[in-house]
């Protein structure tokens, strides 16, 4: 199936269920060599992996494309049966745009990670995966290092943490997954020298393994091959996933919680061999609270932060370490009623249905340009994209809609040291947006809806 596309062919929201009859063999991705890739949206061809992302019965999901220029895109979509045929689709805007691409209607079988590959860039993709009870979302990445580090899990009551490793590759690859908790390193030896046939994926459900543990920090290692490995925390009903990343010692995160509704909170992670100090900047519409905590992270002990007391409503914030750190925001629906007693307290009690959960990974050098694929994927949500300017000197931003027809640009001011919502109403033919600022910013988005919220870390754009 090949699409040529000036505007956006599928409205995001809208899903089918058409499997293709005769799909063919992928023949991508083809490299002279693996090599260690930032994800940035580069101004050449790329491949781009989308590791959690499922359509079914209860799940639909839709892979977010979005250009600065003409491109051609070929999606991979493998079975987990070694052998199987990978199902394919084909997508061509002939001017920079975005396109929403239903999985439902490439084929519907579940869990159903992708790749896709551009022939000529900037180019970027996300994926948006939802139910009736979840919205989740995943920038998709466009590096393969050897070693990939998770933070950010739990195996706490009420909580299932599920690691997934995709194998996008021909080849076999071997994999050994190490992990850390409160208590120190975490014996995961079920998990050494697992074997992930090329083009195939395996769920890793670690409260199987790591029972009731409050903090999990993660880290892949391929022994033969390359996998691209992505964490899912789920709750009662909502679920956010993320990517893996590799350390550094500043990181910044756009949007750590949308609204006092969510308790905010930040895990790092230290796998050298010393301590660690991480100073923790926090940005708020309102103003800036400047190391409004400290924390030592010890060697194999995640630190997880909690920062719903360091501020009231939207939050960002800054981490900057004295050494390489990984890092992931999580915001955590907590809705309670209270009730008075006899004597005049109140009683706080879990009510149901409040389980939304939201997270992503964090930005580690501000950039001037953004690609943002995705943000209008949710109809019934509400997409708000979060600018945070640490720097000394006012930031001007400019918004570019991607998609159907042709959209006039907007513009913001972010003053220094500050965090701007800039909330975006929802529009069917608009796929994506190309942000351009005069300074360094970082930026990040999110929808919130009834079923489920989610963040998403924007693409740089390089070159």
């Amino acid at each position: 199936m090949k699409r040529t596309i000036a505007l956006l062919v599928v409205a995001a929201g809208v899903f089918g269920a058409t499997t293709l009859a005769a799909p063919k063999q992928p023949v991508g991705p083809d490299f002279t060599g693996p090599e260690e890739r930032e994800s940035v949206a580069a101004p050449t061809a790329s491949v781009w992996y989308c590791t959690w992302a499922a359509s079914g019965a209860l799940r639909d999901s839709t892979v977010m494309i979005a250009s600065n220029v003409p491109i051609e895109a070929s999606l991979t979509l493998p079975q987990q049966i070694v052998g199987e045929p990978a199902d394919t689709d084909e997508v061509e805007l002939d001017e920079a745009g975005a396109v929403a691409v239903d999985v439902g209607q490439i084929v519907r079988r579940g869990d159903t990670p992708l790749f896709v590959e551009f022939d000529d860039g900037p180019a970027a993709v996300a994926v948006v995966v939802e139910s009736d009870e979840l919205l989740t979302g995943d920038a998709c990445v466009a590096r393969i290092p050897k070693v990939w580090q998770l933070p950010g899990g739990t195996t706490r009551e009420g909580r299932t943490l599920t690691l997934r490793l995709f194998n996008p590759f021909p080849e076999l690859a071997k994999v050994t997954v190490g992990g850390s908790s409160e208590s120190g390193e975490t014996g995961l030896v079920d998990l050494q020298g697992i074997d992930v046939a090329g083009r195939t994926w395996q769920d890793v459900r670690l409260n199987e393994l790591v029972p009731l543990l409050d903090d999990v920090s993660l880290t892949v290692s391929t022994d033969e091959g390359f996998v691209i490995p992505s964490l899912v925390v789920a709750g009662s009903g909502d679920e956010a996933s993320w990517p893996g990343i590799a350390p550094a010692a500043y990181w910044e995160f756009p949007v750590a919680t949308v609204s006092s509704n969510y308790a905010p909170s930040v895990m790092l992670s230290n796998t050298g061999s010393t301590s660690i100090v991480a100073v923790i900047d926090v940005y708020t519409p309102a103003g800036t609270v400047a190391a409004a905590r400290e924390v030592t992270v010890d060697p194999s002990i995640p630190a997880r932060v909690d920062l719903s007391d360091l501020a009231d409503g939207p939050m960002g914030i800054r981490v900057r370490a004295g050494g390489p750190v990984s890092a992931a925001v999580i915001a955590e629906e907590s809705l309670v009623v209270r009730e008075a007693t006899e004597e005049g307290s109140e009683v706080e009690e879990d009510a149901s249905g409040g389980d939304r959960i939201g997270g992503t990974i964090g930005v580690s050098t501000p950039a001037t340009r953004w690609l943002l694929p995705g943000l209008e994927a949710v109809p019934d949500g509400v997409g708000t994209v979060w600018l945070l300017n640490t720097g000394t000197a006012p930031a001007t931003v400019i918004f570019q809609p991607l998609g159907l027809g042709e959209y006039p640009t907007s513009k913001q001011s972010v003053a220094p040291g500050s965090l701007l919502a800039v909330p975006l109403g929802y529009d069917s033919a608009v796929g994506g947006y190309f942000v351009e600022a005069s300074e360094p910013i970082s930026v990040a988005w999110s929808v919130e809806a009834d079923k489920g919220i989610m963040f998403v870390s924007g693409t740089v754009v390089g070159g």
